[in-house]
């Protein structure tokens, strides 16, 4: 549960980035003259965003308070699903990463025009 809730605390601030990112290339190019790769890079962003609230919203359905915060001992069934959500989480961090790096390059190529 530890290292679950260790990579939700290493994502969260990258939420602001992948905020940040999407205003300032939607900002930079109006919807008409975007390339298919900004509004991909875009909607990237937003899929990464989607994704990260999604996870959230059902990590939080999944496991009460005391599972999540004070060690509270799972049953075997939750066991399962927390191992489920390890591998989840940690393909979430790639797709937000991955969605960040792009929307980065996406952006410094815009003010480079």
């Amino acid at each position: 549960m530890e290292a679950v809730v260790a990579v939700h605390d290493e994502l969260m601030p990258k939420m602001v980035d992948i905020s940040r990112l999407q205003e300032q290339i939607s900002e930079a190019i109006p919807d008409s003259l975007r390339t298919e790769e900004q509004q991909n890079t875009i909607d990237q962003l937003e899929a990464a965003n989607t994704a990260m609230m999604d996870w959230m919203r059902d990590f939080g359905a999944a496991f009460d308070f005391e599972e999540i915060n004070k060690g509270k001992p799972l049953n075997a069934a939750k066991a399962d699903s927390l191992k489920k959500y390890a591998q989840s989480v940690e393909a979430l961090k790639e797709q937000m990463l991955s969605a960040i790096e792009e929307g980065q390059s996406v952006f410094d190529a815009l003010k480079q025009e």
